[in-house]
């Protein structure tokens, strides 16, 4: 089976603990304090809102990318170019394999051939390495086949556009409960849904708390204003 291809890790926002922690404890305040901020969204809020329909929308592209690029990366482990043996623990070079159950590949080699100190090995790394890349070429092949490099592509991308919305959102100013709304939809679908998850280890009481307040912040938009608050 070849080596899992690494999905593009849908990175948090760069946000950090505190400087979030204390946005949401102030968003929870105004939210609780009906007079502060006005229900409906303001005219200086027009950007901001339109910067929540455009993040919803990508969001939706991120997942339908996602669940093409699963199904794309299951048929090619299920179904891809295994390594040939002289790659693997069975081959002559498998007791200087650093990771056990890896294989050699065409780049490791080119730095083993380079190394003076394991010039005893190099007869048997010339015979990987060109066995290496033939399989490394099969290999690409069939991920292309199957649609696996396009579907990475189109995930990253999709990964990047979220990423850079919600920066975006997060910068902007917000002037209304519906603008407060839009910047914890952000964090809470992208930048960080772990801390409303059910298990433990994914969150602190800190980290539960602002999750919380950016509940509030939420439902209080969906009362006053419609919104969905999802």
């Amino acid at each position: 089976m070849p080596n899992s291809a690494v999905p593009a890790n849908a990175a948090p926002l760069r946000l950090t603990r505190r400087g979030l922690f204390a946005g949401s404890a102030s968003l929870a305040a105004t939210t609780l304090a009906p007079a502060a901020l006005p229900a409906q969204p303001t005219q200086t809020d027009a950007e901001l809102t339109a910067l929540g329909a455009k993040f919803e929308q990508a969001l939706g592209v991120y997942r339908a990318a996602q669940a093409h690029y699963n199904a794309c990366e299951r048929r090619y482990l299920r179904e891809g170019p295994d390594p040939p043996p002289i790659l693997s623990e069975e081959g002559p070079l498998a007791h200087l394999l650093r990771i056990r159950g890896s294989w050699w590949t065409a780049r490791e080699l080119r730095w083993l051939l380079k190394d003076e100190s394991e010039r005893v090995h190099w007869p048997a790394a010339r015979e990987a390495y060109a066995a290496a890349l033939a399989y490394e070429a099969r290999d690409r092949r069939f991920a292309s086949r199957v649609g696996l490099r396009a579907a990475t592509r189109s995930h990253e991308d999709a990964i990047e556009a979220l990423h850079e919305l919600s920066d975006s959102i997060l910068a902007a100013p917000a002037q209304s409960r519906i603008g407060l709304a839009v910047k914890g939809r952000a964090v809470k679908a992208w930048g960080k849904p772990e801390w409303w998850s059910s298990e433990e280890s994914h969150a602190d009481s800190c980290e539960r708390f602002a999750a919380r307040m950016i509940d509030r912040v939420i439902e209080a938009a969906s009362r006053c204003c419609g919104s969905d608050g999802r």
